[in-house]
């Protein structure tokens, strides 16, 4: 089976999947930041008016929106992700579970696959993916599929996660430039906010872990293992 292939289907369609499910929800906004029909401001009138910018309600539920399309998006590819590195260890007839003992995934999926794959000889210090951004991908994912409040859709970063990377890559401009003035400490945990350009980059990242697994002879691996004493 060719892995990666598969794997690139995968991530086109995520790809193409947040450009489509984002166009309404970025047409509103951009629609009631430009005033135009339907989102016409009211006519001046002081004792109607509010403290509130005109269609607030209609523009954060459309933001939200955006924002949730970004989370189901980073949570499909983290997904790919974990479906990947099942694939190719079914493919080699492998458990690593049974063989390894379940705490080998205690840390994480990708820590706990890395850790079966260079049992069998892979050298992961050749890899070209950046694992920072591949873990922020599962991280973001388990922020976003694990609600803290019913009051809010807001999906925050756990504060550990941010011990370890902290510049997420899924935050906003804002709120990185609060992170800056600052002096680099977050005095609130800052949401997990998709753009476009950060879930292209973690997709890169995702893809070139595929290409290079995909240039791994396992077969070989294995053999060579079980030829050693």
């Amino acid at each position: 089976m060719d892995v990666d292939f598969f794997l690139k289907e995968r991530t086109t369609f995520i790809k193409h999947y947040y450009d489509e499910a984002i166009a309404p929800f970025a047409e509103t906004m951009q629609k009631i930041e430009s005033g135009v029909p339907p989102f016409q401001p009211p006519p001046f009138n002081p004792q109607t008016m509010s403290d509130e910018p005109a269609f607030l309600e209609e523009w954060l539920r459309a933001q939200t929106g955006f924002q949730v399309v970004g989370q189901t998006c980073v949570s499909m590819l983290s997904e790919s992700l974990k479906i990947f590195f099942v694939t190719h260890e079914k493919n080699l007839g492998l458990d690593f579970e049974k063989s390894l003992g379940k705490n080998v995934f205690s840390k994480g999926f990708i820590r706990g696959y890395r850790t079966c794959f260079a049992k069998i000889g892979v050298d992961w210090s050749n890899c070209p993916a950046n694992f920072s951004i591949l873990e922020q991908v599962v991280l973001s994912r388990n922020a976003s599929q694990h609600a803290t409040s019913i009051t809010s859709t807001r999906a925050n970063h756990v504060v550990g996660s941010l011990r370890k990377h902290p510049n997420p890559l899924f935050v906003s401009i804002h709120e990185m430039s609060l992170l800056a003035s600052r002096g680099g400490s977050w005095m609130m945990a800052p949401a997990v906010h998709v753009t476009r350009e950060a879930l292209h980059q973690a997709v890169d990242e995702v893809e070139k872990l595929a290409e290079w697994m995909s240039s791994i002879n396992f077969r070989a691996l294995l053999k060579a293992q079980k030829a050693t004493p």
